[in-house]
Parts: C-alpha cells; sequence; structure tokens
C-alpha cells in the first residue's frame, strides 16, 4: 500500500476472490479493503470515477436491459483482469459509499 494524507492509504490491490463481492452496477461493486479495519473497510460499496451505467431498477424496459449488459461486461472486465486495483478513494455524496479510480493491468478505465 501506498502512504499519503496522514498515513491513510490512497491505493488498495484487490485480490479477485477474496476483496471483491459484488457487482451492483456496471460501474460499482461490493469490496472489502485490505488492511483496513472492518468497521471501515468491509463490505463497501465502491463506485468507479468516469463509467456511466444505467439503472438496473429502471422503468424502461430498454434502460434495464442496457443496464444489465452494462453490469455483465464490467463484471466480465473485471474478472479478466490480472490486477485490480483502486485509487484516490473519497467519500460518496450524503457519505454513502465511495467514489474510487479503477486500474486493470496498471491502466486507469474510465
Amino acid at each position: 500500500m501506498q502512504t499519503e494524507r496522514a498515513g491513510f492509504p490512497m491505493r488498495f490491490v484487490l485480490d479477485k476472490g477474496e476483496h471483491l463481492k459484488e457487482m451492483i452496477s456496471g460501474n460499482t461493486f461490493v469490496a472489502t479493503l485490505p488492511g483496513i479495519h472492518p468497521v471501515f473497510g468491509e463490505a463497501l460499496t465502491i463506485r468507479i470515477r468516469g463509467l456511466q451505467a444505467e439503472s438496473i431498477l429502471a422503468k424502461d424496459p430498454q434502460k434495464a436491459a442496457l443496464a444489465f449488459d452494462q453490469r455483465l461486461k464490467f463484471k466480465r472486465m473485471v474478472e479478466d483482469a490480472r490486477t485490480v486495483e483502486i485509487r484516490n478513494l473519497e467519500r460518496g455524496e450524503g457519505g454513502v459509499g465511495v467514489w474510487a479510480d479503477l486500474y486493470l493491468n496498471d491502466r486507469l478505465i474510465q
């Protein structure tokens, strides 16, 4: 882990089998951050900065279908990556969830 800003980690390398828990949408997943106390780092909803995705809950059937396709593509992209890393974490609006940059195989995903 690389540390910045008062000793807080700014970068996390995730083990796909251990740290990634669930793909929620085409730009959001649930993960546990390694090395962080479970109270703060377990089962975090992480939204990827720069990726846009439709809502699976959309009332429009075409948008809902697109959302499922985006989720599947995102899931496969992460599963196929040799390395999964999140950087530059920040609290989401209203304190809900976390925004982060996603790096797959050392390349920024946007």
